[in-house]
């Protein structure tokens, strides 16, 4: 099997089955269906886990595409982000970042052996070598953060609390200087009627803060004819019913996957929002393949 022509986009924004209840299709049928839409590299950001990452692997390497290993990371204190590490080294370090917020979950505030307790601290100490795009709340005012502030410690930059909260927009200002690993806001439709003015301000505000958006569609299931499962599990998630569940559900059926030219449609009046996936998919060449057992 020939293996495909560079796509001008590529999918970064992918919740497998591995992040537990959230994302409804496994790694064979994501990469089937990207096979045919005319991928020729797809990403995987599932949440706080590189569970999903060998069977993405594996499936995408038989189907001559070739896997973006990475994940996504859900702060604590902080908005979430996408990581994809660039080298073997940056691999490391983040499963290093993931292993610590694990072991955080046997401390006696965080019981939960499913969660995982990652930190801005963490992750501005392990974020070398780690492509990191910053996603924002579909509410760029409602949601609100603690606010970091910078204490002058020596070796490194200490993170410490603050009981002060402040939006997206003003803590992106505020960690952008503290990340160097943060190039991207990832930007998608959200199909509410003010897609244009909400992609339009997210990208003035990447560009003042040294950044530039990034495309993703925030794919959580292979087709839009999986949206039914994609709820049914949400439920199961919050407990509720598919008849109570109201805003809890997806308000529609678009977080499938999507051809690079589709995105390209979507994105015309944002081209380097297009052209930043394969600027990172390109500067992230690490493979499964680098790794080996070391007696």
């Amino acid at each position: 099997m020939p293996e495909p022509a560079p796509a001008l986009f590529v999918e970064l924004g992918i919740t497998s089955c591995f992040s537990f209840l959230r994302g409804a299709s496994d790694a064979r049928d994501l990469v089937l269906t990207a096979l045919q839409l005319g991928y020729d590299a797809i990403g995987i950001a599932d949440r706080n886990t590189l569970a999903g990452v060998v069977r993405l692997h594996t499936e995408a390497k038989t189907a001559m595409m070739r896997p973006v290993i990475g994940a996504r990371l859900d702060l604590v204190d902080g908005p979430s982000f996408l990581a994809y590490p660039q080298d073997r080294q940056a691999y490391a370090r983040l499963s290093r970042l993931l292993s610590k917020g694990k072991m955080h979950t046997l401390d006696e505030e965080w019981q939960d052996k499913d969660e995982c307790h990652l930190s801005l601290e963490m992750l501005i100490t392990e974020q070398a070598g780690i492509q990191l795009i910053v996603i924002p709340p579909d509410n760029l005012e409602a949601e609100l953060y603690p606010a970091p502030y910078a204490a002058e410690e020596i070796p490194h930059l200490k993170l410490v609390g603050s009981d002060k909260l402040v939006s997206f927009t003003v803590l992106l200002r505020a960690i952008a200087p503290l990340i160097p690993s943060l190039g991207y806001v990832a930007v998608s439709y959200l199909y509410r009627g003010n897609d244009v003015a909400r992609i339009n301000r997210l990208d003035s505000l990447a560009k003042e803060s040294g950044l530039s958006i990034m495309a993703t569609n925030d794919v959580h299931y292979h087709g839009a004819e999986i949206r039914p499962l994609q709820d049914i599990m949400t439920c199961i998630r919050e407990k509720t019913t598919l008849t109570k569940a109201g805003y809890l559900l997806n308000a529609n059926a678009e977080r499938h996957l999507k051809s690079p030219d589709e995105m390209y449609r979507l994105f015309q009046k944002w081209p380097h929002a297009i052209h930043a996936t394969r600027d990172i998919a390109d500067a992230c060449r690490f493979s499964l393949d680098e790794l080996k057992y070391e007696y």
